[in-house]
């Protein structure tokens, strides 16, 4: 998606700049002119699931989910920020803007997202079972129709096998599991769900790898842009 950005540039740098590579002049005075410059840099929302209030599933020695969400999610955002995208976050920290009113939490980080303009919105999980069944894995909640959106999810997911620390679940569509921020979101979107905080492998991977596992869910989101803009080259 692509934007429009206006900045002020001095009558100097202006004309080195013209005469090296062109621009479109929008307004002239004697301070200074307007120039328009195309923007590419994709937006992209990092969620950190629940937080504040809603602590999410819990692990048998306390650690909670919005602790494990929230590391994971600044670290991708810090590495999509690092290779130039913009990054807009539902939370940053554990204190969080909204109510403690579940529809108007999860609607407040739809809100972020429609007001940023973004291009997509990544939701970061971690799943629980009330069994003693041994389920492990990860898996991406994703509209089916939304065939960018599902090349996203499996790109993150073949870069989280690369991985190998856990099971691949597969991707759930969001037309028969609806979850509100994604089924809810004008922005294109998908909850991925990176494994099971009550199984004691993804859990200890979880808690001690965190970094790769970013460092996964930010390949994959940019090997999926970037797919995406050769595609429309072409």
């Amino acid at each position: 998606m692509k934007k429009i950005q206006i900045f002020s540039v001095s009558l100097g740098i202006l004309i080195a700049f013209l005469l090296g590579f062109g621009a479109n002049v929008l307004l002239f005075n004697d301070d200074s002119i307007e120039v328009y410059a195309n923007d590419n840099t994709e937006t992209i929302v990092i969620d950190a699931g629940h937080g504040g209030y809603d602590v999410g599933c819990i692990a048998w020695d306390g650690t909670q989910e919005k602790d494990i969400t929230l590391d994971i999610a600044l670290s991708t955002g810090e590495l999509l920020e690092e290779a130039g995208y913009n990054v807009v976050y539902t939370r940053t920290s554990d204190n969080v803007s909204w109510p403690e009113d579940n529809k108007e939490d999860l609607q407040s980080r739809v809100d972020i997202a429609e007001n940023a303009n973004a291009d997509y919105y990544i939701s970061i999980h971690v799943n629980s079972s009330d069994y003693n069944d041994g389920a492990s894995g990860y898996e991406t909640y994703v509209d089916f129709n939304d065939d960018e959106m599902v090349e996203m999810a499996e790109s993150i997911h073949e870069q989280l096998g690369l991985l190998n620390y856990t099971l691949d679940r597969g991707l759930m569509d969001t037309n028969e599991i609806p979850l509100y921020v994604v089924s809810n979101n004008s922005i294109p979107a998908l909850l991925l769900e990176v494994g099971f905080i009550t199984d004691i492998n993804d859990f200890n991977y979880m808690v001690n790898n965190s970094d790769d596992l970013a460092q996964a869910i930010a390949n994959g989101i940019m090997n999926s842009i970037k797919a995406e803009e050769i595609n429309e080259e072409v």
